[in-house]
This record gives C-alpha cells, structure tokens and sequence, in this order.
C-alpha cells in the first residue's frame, strides 16, 4: 500500500469518527471549552504519565485461556522521556530473573540471562508479545514518541459517570502521520479534566476495528500529581486474555545515572 491512500483512508475515517461523535452515534460528547488544543492536552498528560524521567516498580499478571495458571511477573523500570531511553529489569519469576530490556529509540535490545546473549530486536519482532504479555515489543519504542509520531486532536469532554471513576475526561484523537512508522490507524486517549491524568486508551486498526482497550485505574497522589496504578490491558480480538499491571512504587526526576541506558548494564544484576 502506498504512503498516499494511506493517508487518504485515515482522513477519511477521522472525518468518519468525528460526524459520529457529533451525532451521539459513538461518543457522547460535551464541548470542549474555547481555547483548549488538543496538542496542549497531549504534553500535559505525558509529562503526568512519565515526567522528565521516573522509576517504577511493578507486577505484571497474565491472563489467558491458554495458561493453566496466570503468569506473573515482577520488573522494574528507568525512563528518561527527552533522551527517548528506557531500561527495564525483569526480578521474577526466578526464570525470568535477570532478563532486560535496553530502548535508544527507535532500537530495543534485549538480554537473555539463560543463554548470556544479548541482541537487538529485529522489525520481524516488534509485533511479538512482551514478556508473553498482551502488550508488544513495539509498545516499548512507540511509546517514546506518541507526540512525535501522531497528530492530536481534542473531540470533545466525556462526562458519563461509567468507566472513569466519575471524572470528567477529555477525549483526544490520536492520528498517525503519514510517514509514521506505526501500527495503529487511530487512537483515542481519555485524559481527566482537572488532573490531567491518562485514564483510558482505545486502538483502532487502519480500517477503522477497534483492537484493544486499556483502562487505567486506582488513581492516587504521588509527587503533586495523579497517577494511575492499576493498568489493564484487554485485546478484542483475543477472548479471555488480560494483562494488569499493578504499580507497587513510582518516582518521578530522580538523577538518574547514564551508565544505566548502555548495554553493558544490561547483563549486570542490579543496575545504578
């Protein structure tokens, strides 16, 4: 497919998306008060989610028709968003232990402790599960670049008491670029109107099918701003299957070392 139809069918169906938003036919919208832009909305909420840079310590459980029993996962995680960097450290199960992830955006590095191999994770790749997650190898590059890589529109407030645990929420429209080298035709992000704090996220497929929702939950206070920890991740298109992550502990624009982004630290077994 060409870059130019392409393009020509996410305008369509942005233009598609918004008649229905104005009919009631899929969002039931207020208007957004005069002068708020979407774009602003978008920074505001990623400096929220992610600061200058944070740390996070978190479980991961795996839920599948597939599995006998969930699978659970404990990692932790260092973010540096204008150096487009992250480190991630798998700490259980023992198996799992000591696997770890490298991102120079736009490459992602990969450590296998079992096999002491370390390797750069090839584009045939980057739609494989993470972890076994429903979450991808693509999730960790693209995140870094969400501003960069879409066009942000803000289509209105959502006030419906259901699914935001009563918060008012804008509701931004997220359409790729069209040279973007990304996997999603649309997204749409629910962002709290007086916090800023992300709580909701549905990705659209290029013909318009919604493929996945993640719903972001258990808000609470940390360092003057919202931030959910309770994260679950529910693909459509895979009946029975959830990932939830659980945040046990967060921290945003600690110093953070540079030894941590290289790939020697990816074999150490505690990285500072």
């Amino acid at each position: 497919m060409t870059g130019r139809p392409r393009l020509a069918r996410r305008v369509l169906l942005s233009m598609v998306v918004t008649i229905a938003a104005a009919r009631g036919e899929e969002l039931d919208l207020e208007p957004a008060p005069p002068g708020v832009d979407g774009r602003a909305v978008a920074e505001r909420v990623e400096e929220v989610w992610r600061g200058e840079n944070n740390y996070l310590d978190a479980s991961m459980t795996v839920v599948s028709p597939r599995l006998p029993t969930p699978r659970v996962v404990r990692f932790r995680s260092w973010d540096d968003r204008p150096g487009k960097r992250s480190f991630i450290r798998m700490l259980a199960p023992p198996k799992d232990a000591g696997t770890s992830f490298l991102l120079l955006h736009p490459n992602l590095w990969m450590y296998v402790p079992r096999v002491e191999r370390t390797m750069r994770i090839p584009p045939s790749m980057m739609l494989q599960p993470w972890m076994g997650s429903d979450l991808t190898n693509d999730d960790l590059v693209r995140s870094s670049s969400m501003l960069e890589d879409y066009e942000q529109r803000l289509l209105g407030i959502d006030a419906s008491p259901e699914g935001h645990e009563g918060r008012r929420a804008y509701v931004l429209e997220y359409i790729p670029h069209e040279d973007a080298p990304v996997v999603w035709g649309r997204i749409l992000h629910w962002v709290d109107v007086e916090r800023s704090a992300p709580l909701r996220s549905d990705y659209f497929d290029e013909d318009g099918e919604k493929i996945r929702t993640v719903r972001l939950t258990e808000l609470r206070e940390v360092q003057g701003r919202s931030f959910p920890h309770r994260w679950t991740v529910l693909p459509l298109d895979k009946e029975g299957n959830r990932t939830e992550i659980e945040v046990h502990e967060i921290r945003f624009d600690d110093p953070l070392d540079e030894s941590l982004f290289t790939t020697g630290n990816l074999r150490r077994k505690d990285p500072h």
